[in-house]
């Protein structure tokens, strides 16, 4: 009996757990595909969330492609608060699966992605709010509706950008997050769909930093507690120069809260002769021989130093000596900024000759030359005085306009060609203010001799001619660094001058204002050119090219044997320098062989790094350049940035036209 009672109890206990089993199959199989079915509502709203902030910022590409004018600002405000939205709704969508994102970086094609994923949330948190608060911050002075008054734009954008200090200092701290996240970000373990984006932001979020920066510190700079002068350097790079062209008159603006209580230009009447002024730099009293004349230093030739910083204190301090005007910045503009203003503005009517004429950006250069020449051949003193009032004329509309006519000016368009000009050199700024003067060092546009613990490489040209020659001049640099069979590296540096227009005429140097001087005669002369070459500190000269030069061609009469010099150190590197005379119609190679000291390549995670910085002189176009590097015969090549056009064994080679400073890096494995 008690068998049957045992064999019924274990029938029951297997019915029961067949029983359990099968609910537990049912439940969790009723869990399983509830779960697919949130995880599907989940990522449909993930994915419908994705697919809205890649429309709004397709809009955007659309509106910059169309250019300027097609861009609305309204539009563009709520772009950026939709998109705001879209990534507080994205967080808030993949919150609780984010956590998981970092486990995945197995997966093919997409882990790193995976990866990435909470640093690029935050990012994009970081960025969207950035951005609303700036457009909450602006959006009044961008009400078209408030514009129409008298108070000119430059008192408004002073009035809000002290109204919005709470929301721009939000915005800074946002950005700040946002780079944090994006240093967090392996941009090699990306797929091309984001690292394609990525490359670009790196572009940008530097400047967007930069500028929430300008807008904190740009009220002091406006005037907010007290005028603020600064002088302006009309540099003509036609005439070459050091820190972008020969000084050929100066302006001077004054703001006092926000406005321009004073614009005023002048040709280079400058100095008071009534005090003493210090010898010239020695090598403009030995070439340009003209005894007294050059003998003294003056404020036209105050940038003889290429590093801006210090020209731009040395012009202050001529300017303010002469005018007893002192002044809190100073900035340098050469013809090709003028250029690439007005082609940003659009066609500017200025008064010739009692004629409104209309300048565009196509012209404005040719106009400028043409204005300088006297009337009929005949130099007098009238046109010594006035042959460059057009600079002022055109100087003083563009000014009209962007005050009386603000909404006709392409704004947008306009800021791309200023940060054009400010990467390109053809305008520098230099500030007394310490916290705007390293906001603009930290992009380069200060003009400053960059600090570098690598390789280097500076080629400043001065016309020392008195002409106008470098409008027919062209350059090409090539670079080669050897490290194949020695242990220092040499270096061999070839610059090749190319002298445009032929000429019969033999070689003299004129005095400014011969008879019968034009600006198209002076493009045709003789190129007297001193250069000097900036390199690492520690490099040594090994050989350099020399030329004679007969005393037919100065104005002194005293023959020239030019060879290479060695000058005193300047902001850290050892200088090269070399007088010699190109020919109308005819080439000069100036060649210099150094040795670079050991440490311009450094060890770098168990490999080897050279590194190079190539800085463009300002007021120089864009310079057909070739560098290459010759590595040790056992070497192999890991990564060059950017792409090389050679790279086999152990060699690579890499060509582009310089408009910019431009930073090479070549990373390699040697036994």
């Amino acid at each position: 009996m008690s068998g049957e009672f045992d064999e019924l109890g274990v029938s029951l206990r297997l019915k029961v757990m067949h029983w359990i089993d099968e609910r537990r199959r049912i439940i969790g199989l009723a869990l399983v595909v509830g779960g697919v079915v949130l995880l599907g509502l989940k990522a449909w709203q993930v994915v419908a969330t994705v697919r809205s902030l890649q429309s709004r910022v397709a809009l955007v590409q659309s509106m910059a492609r169309g250019g300027a004018t097609q861009i609305d600002l309204a539009a563009v405000g709520k772009l950026v608060t939709g998109a705001r939205a879209d990534v507080t709704t994205l967080r808030a969508d993949l919150g609780p699966l984010v956590w998981l994102a970092p486990r995945l970086g197995w997966l093919p094609g997409v882990g790193g992605d995976a990866q990435a994923a909470p640093a690029l949330l935050d990012m994009a948190d970081g960025l969207t709010e950035a951005g609303v608060e700036l457009w909450q911050g602006f959006a009044p002075l961008l009400d078209k509706s408030a514009g129409a008054d008298d108070v000119p734009m430059t008192q408004k954008a002073l009035a809000q950008l002290v109204a919005a200090r709470p929301q721009i200092e939000r915005a800074r701290a946002a950005l700040e997050r946002a780079a944090a996240a994006r240093a967090s970000i392996q941009t090699e373990r990306l797929s091309g769909r984001l690292a394609g984006p990525m490359q670009k932001l790196d572009a940008l979020l530097p400047l967007a930093q930069m500028g929430v920066d300008v807008a904190l510190a740009a009220p002091e700079a406006l005037g907010q507690n007290g005028p603020r002068t600064y002088l302006i350097l009309a540099q003509n790079e036609d005439e070459l120069r050091p820190t972008g062209g020969f000084i050929t008159g100066a302006g001077r603006v004054t703001f006092d809260r926000g406005k321009l209580v004073e614009f005023s230009f002048t040709d280079n009447n400058i100095d008071d002769w009534t005090r003493p002024y210090p010898n010239a730099p020695e090598p403009l009293a030995r070439y340009m021989g003209l005894g007294e004349y050059t003998e003294l230093w003056t404020f036209r030739d105050s940038n003889w130093s290429p590093d801006f910083p210090t020209s731009a204190r040395q012009a202050a301090h001529f300017y303010t000596y002469g005018q007893k005007v002192p002044v809190d910045g100073v900035v340098a503009v050469d013809q090709h900024a003028v250029q690439m203003l007005v082609a940003a503005m659009g066609p500017v009517q200025v008064a010739i000759t009692g004629t409104q004429t209309t300048v565009m950006g196509d012209n404005v250069i040719e106009m400028m030359r043409e204005a300088w020449n006297p009337p009929g051949g005949n130099v007098t003193a009238e046109w010594v005085a006035a042959r460059k009032g057009f600079i002022g004329r055109l100087a003083g509309a563009i000014r009209t306009r962007m005050e009386s006519n603000p909404g006709s000016v392409p704004w947008p368009a306009l800021g791309r060609a200023i940060l054009q000009m400010l990467d390109e050199r053809h305008i520098l700024i230099f500030v007394v203010r310490p916290d705007l003067a390293a906001m603009l060092a930290q992009q380069g546009w200060d003009g400053a001799i960059r600090s570098t613990s690598s390789d280097y490489l500076m080629i400043v040209d001065a016309n020392l001619g008195y002409n106008k020659v470098n409008a027919s001049i062209t350059q090409s640099v090539n670079y080669a660094i050897d490290f194949s069979t020695t242990t220092c590296a040499l270096a061999t540096l070839r610059v090749d001058y190319h002298h445009l227009k032929p000429s019969s005429e033999p070689c003299r140097q004129e005095e400014p204002y011969a008879a019968g001087i034009t600006y198209q005669s002076m493009m045709g002369r003789c190129y007297y050119d001193y250069a000097r070459i900036y390199v690492p500190r520690g490099s040594q000269l090994r050989s350099a090219s020399r030329q004679n030069i007969p005393a037919s061609y100065f104005l002194s009469r005293r023959s020239v044997d030019s060879q290479a010099e060695v000058l005193d150190g300047e902001v850290g590197k050892s200088v090269y320098a070399l007088f010699f005379v190109v020919e109308p119609g005819r080439d000069w190679e100036a060649g210099f062989s150094y040795q670079l000291p050991p440490d311009v390549t450094q060890r770098a995670d168990g490999d080897w790094r050279y590194s190079l910085w190539i800085q463009k002189q300002p007021g120089k176009l864009a310079i057909p350049t070739v560098v290459t590097l010759n590595l040790p015969l056992n070497a192999e090549i890991i990564a060059a940035d950017p792409a090389p056009r050679v790279a086999q064994g152990n060699r690579v080679q890499f060509e582009f036209l310089m408009t910019k400073d431009t930073h090479i890096v070549v990373r390699f494995r040697k036994d």
